[in-house]
């Protein structure tokens, strides 16, 4: 484990503060970095697959890849439900 020091726009750190209970912080910013990562490295992956796509049968590239992420989202609040929404 590390430490590292990140600076954050005023008005995003204060929702922070008043939404997420202080012993959880550092928990919740790995979650929403694990989380953008992962978005990035599907990006990444479609990005590199997409001389393989073939328009035979499917939607536009873009749509699919919006479905596949909703879809994530819907998983990881799923798997990991968010305490301030009751969850």
């Amino acid at each position: 484990m590390a430490r590292m020091n990140v600076v954050f726009e005023d008005s995003l750190l204060d929702e922070m503060r008043d939404l997420v209970p202080v012993r959880q912080r550092s928990e919740f910013i790995e979650e929403a970095v694990r989380s953008r990562l992962a978005q990035l490295r599907q990006i990444r992956a479609a990005e590199a697959a997409a001389g393989a796509w073939s328009g035979e049968g499917r939607g536009e590239p873009t749509q699919e890849i919006e479905e596949i992420r909703r879809a994530w989202d819907i998983r990881q609040r799923r798997t990991h439900p968010d305490p301030a929404d009751g969850g």
